[in-house]
């Protein structure tokens, strides 16, 4: 050791050369490498989710992981499955071998899985399948409020979010508090009693009406084409034209003559509000090689831009700003510098 001080002693040059080496190459690690606020960690972890209101956990079992859980067991990477069921909802999380090479195609195989298992056909929702990724985190978290109905601010929260996914760095947005959108229809038992209408010729139509199928191949001398029916219901106007009964003159009973259609929203089961006022959680997730602090700075310029675009009417709020740790910790690494 005495050896290796002396000779750096007597050359001070190299020391100088190794100085501003170092010096350098911090400036540029400063400069050009990706600033995180938390260790990117590969995780390893699949989560499926599921809900079914009303259903106790031995039903929820039965009837939901059983199922899912037989699908599974022929999919290869996965080294421990565990599955949780509660009254109304379960969840399974998979873990997959460390060694397996293609992390894509067992999670895709995972959904294919899911797709395949014999559930319950009065499902609220399909099962949602998640890589739990530690590299993908949220960055910043918005409250986004209006003088709007429940509808319009449901369409609000779409329009930004698809804007929001334009926006360099961002990954995924999640919303809270959005409700699905769906058509109500009142019958009036009046005029179904006076038409000879029954409920039951009223389901009926909307389920034979409101499908997307395809509808095979047609083929012609130059060249063959492929035949979709798609009949999806887009709003309250496409359901009031539904025909119940015609005949062969032409007249026809439709569904607004015997109903009242409105456009709603289901039953919120969480509620969220800014100051009073009804709102909407907008959670905003990174790519992964995307730096941290330059992401949030493009987010907080699109919403310097969302009252021109949407009104001055809207609000938003930012909150959970992750990359405030970036910030401070660099802060603290300029200063001791």
């Amino acid at each position: 050791m005495r050896t290796i001080i002396k000779f750096l002693v007597n050359r001070p040059l190299i020391i100088n050369m190794v100085s501003f080496f170092m010096l350098a190459l911090g400036l540029y690690a400063m400069v050009e490498i990706n600033r995180e606020a938390f260790p990117n960690v590969n995780l390893d972890r699949i989560q499926i989710d599921f809900s079914y209101p009303g259903a106790s956990p031995e039903e929820v079992e039965r009837l939901i992981v059983i199922p899912i859980e037989q699908q599974l067991k022929s999919t290869s990477g996965i080294d421990k499955m565990t599955s949780t069921s509660f009254p109304g909802s379960g969840r399974i999380n998979l873990e997959i071998d460390p060694e397996a090479s293609n992390r894509q195609r067992i999670v895709s195989d995972v959904q294919q899985a899911v797709n395949q298992a014999d559930l319950p056909s009065d499902l609220p929702y399909d099962p949602f399948v998640t890589e739990i990724d530690g590299s993908v985190f949220p960055v910043i978290n918005l409250a986004v409020s209006a003088k709007r109905s429940d509808l319009e601010l449901h369409r609000l929260g779409k329009d930004m979010a698809d804007e929001l996914l334009q926006i360099e760095g961002v990954a995924k947005v999640l919303i809270q508090g959005q409700r699905k959108a769906e058509i109500r229809i009142t019958l009036n038992p009046e005029k179904m009693r006076k038409e000879r209408i029954a409920i039951g010729d009223v389901v009926r139509v909307i389920k034979s009406w409101n499908v997307s199928v395809p509808g095979g191949d047609l083929e012609t001398e130059k060249q063959k084409y492929a035949i979709r029916i798609t009949g999806e219901l887009k709003g309250a106007k496409d359901a009031g034209e539904l025909v119940l009964r015609a005949n062969e003159r032409g007249d026809a009973l439709r569904l607004k003559d015997i109903a009242t259609i409105t456009e709603a929203l289901e039953k919120p089961s969480k509620i969220y509000d800014v100051e009073g006022k009804p709102a909407l959680s907008i959670i905003i997730l990174k790519q992964t090689r995307a730096d941290i602090i330059s992401t949030v700075d493009r987010i907080r310029d699109y919403i310097a831009t969302v009252a021109d675009r949407h009104g001055a009417d809207v609000r938003v709020d930012t909150y959970q700003d992750f990359s405030r740790f970036a910030r401070l910790r660099l802060g603290v690494l300029t200063n001791n510098g």
